[in-house]
C-alpha cells in the first residue's frame, strides 16, 4: 500500500514540474508554443542556446523528442538538441559567426513537419573606445568631427558627441546623438561655438556594451576653415603675356595662394604653378605665353588655423596675341622630271604650336622664284596646309609666311634643285636601319659625309596614295632618332626615308620599308588548283597586300588531305606563290587551304578542292598517239588497198604456180580455139570460152584441178564441190567432165574438141542427149596439128608437163539459162604430139 502511494506522488510531482517548466519558458503562456529568448543579440563567435515549447495543444499527442530545429533553412544535427522535459526542447549552436540568421523549430509529423515558432538572431561586437578625435569649424557655421575605431560593431550602435566648456568639461553646451550600423567614423552637425577653448567627448553604446572617449581639447582658432573663394581672371589691354586674378575676401588676418596652368597641358600636379598672396585681393600673373589660355584657382587660410580652404572652381583666361615667333615647318614632295621638262612640287607645312603662333593664324603666303634671275613665277594666299606648284627643269626657291591679326611669322625657305642636279645627285645616307621597341620606332643611319648638319626623316603608309598625308621630322646633329608615341600605327607597312639637309637644300634620300608592329594577316591567301595530273597538282595563290598582311610574310604552308586521310602540310618560302604537290593518289578527291604566316602567327585562306585524274597526261598522250597511229595505218592501208589492190596482193600474197599445170603465156591466151565438131561434121554450139580469171574463180578452178588429179574422183563429186560457181561455169565444167577419161586416166592427157566457130547461145532445152553423151576423145581432125603451140617451161613446176594442148569437141550443144556473153577465145595450146588442151589455172569457164 505504501509503495502505491509513493508512486502516485512521483507521477503528480512530474506533472507539476512539467507545468512549471512550461510556465517559465513560455512567459506564463502555457497554451501556445514559442521560442525563447526572442530575437537575441550575441557577440560574434560565442555559443547560442535556444528553447522551443510544444504548448498544451500538442502535448497530449507529441513530446519534446519530436521537435526539430533549422538554421537558415538547414536542419541542425540532433546531437545539438537538449531535451528539457516532455514539452520543451533546446538547441545549442557553437561559434555563431553569422551576422544575421533565422532559427525555426518544427514538430515532426508523418506527412509533413509543422512549424511551431521562429526567431531572428544577430551577432556583432561591443563598442570600443574612440581614438584621435579632431574637429573642423567651417567659418563658425558647421562642425565636422572625426575619430578612429579598431573595428566595427556590425550591429546598431548609438553615438553621442558632447561639447563641454572649458578644460575641466563640467558644463555641456551641445549634445548630438545618432544611430549607425556600419561603424561611423565622422559626423557633421550645425552649431555655433563662442568659446575660444572647449573639449569634445564621444560615447558609444549597443546591446553588447558601452564605451566612451576622453574629452579632447579644441581651440576655436586652430580648427577654423574658410569656404572656397570665387575668383575672376581677365587680361589687361596692351599688356602682353599677363593676366590679372582677383577675388572678394577681406584679407585681414588671412592669406591666399594662386594655382594656374596652361590649358594645353594635362591636369597633373607637375603642370601647376603656385603664387602666394597676402594683404590684397588681386594678383597679376606675368611671363606667360602670348595668346595662351590658362586655368586659375585660389585657396585661403586664416592665420593660426591648421586648415586651408578647398580650391575654388577654376576660371579661364587668355593672354593677348602677338606676331608668330617662328617660321612654319616646311617640306616638299618632288615629282620626277618628265621628258618634256615639266614637273610639279607639293609643298607641305605644319601648324605652328600655340606658343609659336602667338595668335590665330589667318593664312599663309606662298611665293616661288627662279634661282637664276629671282623672277616670281608663282604666288598664292591660302588657309590650307599644302599646295601644288607646277615647275620646269630650272632650280627654284620657295618661301612660305604665316600671318595672324598682329603680324607675320619669319620666312620659311626651301630650294628645289633643277632636273640635271636631281639626276646627278646620289644618296649620302648609308646603313639605314629601323626597328620598333617599347611602342616606339627607332631609326639609325650612317652617312658618307660628316659635314651634313641636319636630316629630314620622312615616313608614310605604303598603301597611302595621297602625298599630302606624309609626315616628316627635322633631326639636327644626330644620326639616330626615336619617334614619339602615336606617330606610327601597328600592323601598317611604312616607308621611311632619310634626307640630308644643307641649309635650305635637300639631297637624295635613302629609304627602308618596315612594319611598326607585326600581327597575323587580316586574311589568308585565296588559292587555285592548276595542272591537275594523276599524282600531281599545282597550287597557286596571290600575294597578300602589304596593308593587309600586318607584317612581313615569312612563309606559306599548304595543307591538304583526303576525305578520310590525315592532313599533310608543306611549307615554302615567302618568295614562292605556287607549289607542286606530288605523290598524290590517283582518282581521289582532296581538300586543302594555304596559310600565310608572320612572326606573330598565321591566317588560313579559303578552302579549295580538287580531284586527281585516273590517268596521267603522259599516259593520255601515249594512248592518243598509239590510237592515232593505228587509225592512220588502217586508213593508209585501206586507201592503198582500194587503189593498189592487185599490187598489194602480189606483194603480200604472191601467186604460187600450180604444181602440175604450167603457166600460159599471153600469146596462147589470145589465140582463138577451134570450134568443135560433131560426128556428122556439124559445128557444135559453143560451150567453152576463155574468160579473164577472177580471184575467186581461180581458186575454185585450182580446187577442181586437184580433185581431177585424184584417182577415184567421179563426175558427180566434182560437180558437187563447185556448186558455188555460176550456172555457166557449172555447165562448162560438167562438159569437161563428160569428155574426161576414166578415173584412172590423167587429166592433162585428155583431149578436147577443137572449137571452129562461135554461134549464138542456145537454150538449155535444146541441148541434145547426143551432146551430153558424146565422146570427143577421137574426133580431133588432123588439120588441127598446125595450131599446136608449145608452152614455156615453168621452172617452179618440176613435175609438170612441158606442153599443154587445147582440145576441141564436136557436136557440143550447151544449154543455158541466160544469154552468154561473147568473148574472144584464147588460143589452145598444143603438146608435142599435136594434142590441144586448155590450162585451167589460166582461164575461167563461164556459160554463154
Amino acid at each position: 500500500m505504501l509503495y502505491i502511494l509513493v508512486w502516485t506522488l512521483a507521477v503528480l510531482c512530474s506533472f507539476c514540474l512539467a507545468d512549471l517548466m512550461d510556465f517559465l519558458f513560455t512567459d506564463g503562456d502555457v497554451g501556445h508554443h514559442r521560442v525563447f529568448p526572442l530575437s537575441p543579440v550575441i557577440e560574434r563567435g560565442s555559443t547560442l542556446q535556444l528553447f522551443c515549447s510544444l504548448g498544451k495543444k500538442l502535448y497530449p499527442y507529441k513530446n519534446a523528442s519530436h521537435i526539430i530545429w533549422t538554421l537558415n533553412g538547414d536542419r541542425i544535427a540532433k546531437e545539438n538538441y537538449v531535451i528539457i522535459n516532455d514539452s520543451v526542447s533546446g538547441v545549442v549552436i557553437h561559434n555563431f559567426t553569422s551576422g544575421e540568421a533565422h532559427v525555426k523549430c518544427y514538430v515532426d509529423f508523418p506527412v509533413e513537419k509543422q512549424h511551431l515558432a521562429h526567431t531572428e538572431i544577430k551577432s556583432g561586437f561591443p563598442p570600443q573606445r574612440p581614438e584621435n578625435i579632431s574637429c573642423i569649424n567651417y567659418e563658425g557655421k558647421n562642425i565636422t568631427c572625426s575619430w578612429t575605431l579598431d573595428r566595427d560593431t556590425y550591429i546598431e550602435t548609438d553615438y553621442t558627441i558632447i561639447g563641454k566648456q572649458g578644460l575641466d568639461g563640467k558644463k555641456q553646451f551641445f549634445n548630438h546623438t545618432w544611430r549607425s550600423k556600419n561603424g561611423s567614423r565622422s559626423h557633421n552637425f550645425q552649431t555655433t561655438i563662442y568659446y575660444p577653448e572647449f573639449c569634445i567627448q564621444l560615447e558609444l553604446e549597443n546591446p553588447l556594451g558601452k564605451a566612451e572617449s576622453q574629452c579632447v581639447s579644441q581651440k576655436s582658432v586652430e580648427i577654423l576653415k574658410f569656404e572656397p573663394t570665387p575668383v575672376k581672371v581677365e587680361k589687361i589691354p596692351g599688356m602682353k603675356k599677363m593676366l590679372r586674378v582677383s577675388w572678394e575676401r577681406n584679407m585681414d588676418g588671412s592669406k591666399c595662394r594662386i594655382r594656374y596652368r596652361n590649358m594645353k597641358q594635362n591636369d597633373s600636379k607637375e603642370a601647376y604653378n603656385f603664387r602666394e598672396i597676402s594683404q590684397q585681393n588681386y594678383f597679376d600673373l606675368t611671363n606667360l605665353w602670348s595668346f595662351t589660355t590658362y586655368a586659375v584657382a585660389i585657396q585661403c587660410i586664416n592665420y593660426g588655423s591648421r586648415f586651408w580652404s578647398e580650391w575654388s572652381r577654376e576660371e579661364i583666361g587668355t593672354t593677348e596675341e602677338e606676331a608668330p615667333s617662328k617660321e612654319v615647318d616646311l617640306w616638299r614632295v618632288l615629282e620626277k622630271c618628265q621628258p618634256a621638262g615639266s614637273r610639279s612640287v607639293i609643298l607641305l607645312w605644319k601648324q605652328l604650336k600655340e606658343n609659336e603662333s602667338l595668335g590665330t593664324i589667318k593664312g599663309y603666303r606662298i611665293k616661288c622664284f627662279t634661282q637664276s634671275n629671282h623672277s616670281l613665277v608663282y604666288a598664292e594666299n591660302t588657309t590650307d596646309e599644302s599646295v601644288t606648284i607646277p615647275l620646269t627643269r630650272q632650280a627654284y626657291v620657295i618661301s612660305v609666311i604665316a600671318h595672324n591679326a598682329v603680324g607675320d611669322s619669319p620666312e620659311a625657305v626651301l630650294r628645289i634643285p633643277s632636273c640635271p642636279e636631281e639626276s646627278k645627285d646620289h644618296p649620302r645616307v648609308v646603313m639605314l636601319n629601323a626597328s620598333a621597341l617599347n611602342e616606339q620606332m627607332i631609326v639609325e643611319w650612317k652617312t658618307s659625309d660628316s659635314d651634313i648638319p641636319s636630316y629630314v626623316v620622312e615616313w608614310h603608309d605604303v598603301s597611302e596614295t595621297d602625298s599630302c598625308k606624309r609626315s616628316w621630322q627635322y633631326v639636327r646633329n644626330a644620326t639616330k632618332w626615336t619617334f614619339q608615341k602615336g606617330a606610327f600605327e601597328q600592323y601598317k607597312y611604312y616607308n621611311i626615308s632619310v634626307y640630308p639637309a644643307y641649309k635650305d637644300e635637300i639631297k637624295a634620300p635613302s629609304s627602308i620599308r618596315t612594319y611598326f608592329k607585326q600581327g597575323r594577316p587580316s586574311y589568308g591567301p585565296a588559292a587555285e588548283v592548276e595542272d591537275i595530273d594523276k599524282n600531281e597538282a599545282t597550287i597557286k595563290w596571290k600575294e597578300i597586300e602589304k596593308g593587309k598582311a600586318n607584317g612581313d610574310i615569312i612563309n606559306y604552308t599548304i595543307f591538304y588531305r583526303t576525305d578520310s586521310g590525315k592532313e599533310i602540310g608543306k611549307t615554302v618560302n615567302a618568295s614562292f606563290l605556287q607549289y607542286r604537290l606530288k605523290s598524290l593518289q590517283a582518282n581521289v578527291k582532296y581538300t586543302g587551304h594555304v596559310m600565310a604566316s608572320t612572326i606573330a602567327g598565321g591566317t588560313n585562306g579559303t578552302v579549295f578542292t580538287f580531284s586527281t585524274n585516273q590517268l596521267s597526261l603522259l599516259e593520255i598522250v601515249l594512248i592518243n598517239v598509239f590510237a592515232g597511229l593505228l587509225i592512220l595505218c588502217l586508213l593508209t592501208f585501206g586507201l592503198l588497198w582500194a587503189l593498189k589492190r592487185r599490187t598489194l596482193k602480189r606483194i603480200f600474197w604472191p601467186k604460187i604456180p600450180h604444181p602440175k599445170l604450167p603457166e600460159m603465156s599471153q600469146e596462147n591466151l589470145e589465140k582463138p580455139l577451134k570450134e568443135p565438131r560433131s560426128e556428122e561434121n556439124t559445128v557444135i554450139p559453143e560451150v567453152i570460152s576463155i574468160l579473164k580469171v577472177d580471184d575467186d574463180d581461180e581458186y575454185q578452178l585450182l580446187k577442181l584441178e586437184d580433185c581431177l588429179g585424184q584417182t577415184k574422183v567421179t563426175t558427180e563429186d566434182v560437180v558437187c564441190q563447185h556448186e558455188a560457181l555460176g550456172s555457166g561455169e557449172h555447165e562448162a565444167i560438167q562438159l569437161l567432165l563428160q569428155t574426161a577419161p576414166s578415173p584412172g586416166h590423167h587429166f592433162r592427157s585428155q583431149r578436147f574438141p577443137d572449137p571452129v566457130f562461135q554461134q549464138p547461145p542456145l537454150q538449155k532445152e535444146s541441148l541434145s542427149e547426143d551432146y551430153q553423151n558424146s565422146d570427143c576423145k577421137d574426133e580431133e581432125k588432123p588439120d588441127q596439128t598446125d595450131r599446136q603451140e608449145k608452152t614455156e617451161f615453168n621452172p617452179y613446176l618440176k613435175n609438170s608437163l612441158s606442153t599443154r594442148e587445147f582440145l576441141g569437141c564436136k557436136n557440143l550443144s550447151v544449154p543455158k539459162k541466160k544469154e552468154r556473153q561473147k568473148k574472144t577465145a584464147p588460143p589452145c595450146v598444143s603438146s608435142d604430139s599435136g594434142q590441144q588442151y586448155v590450162a585451167l589455172d589460166a582461164v575461167v569457164l563461164t556459160q554463154h
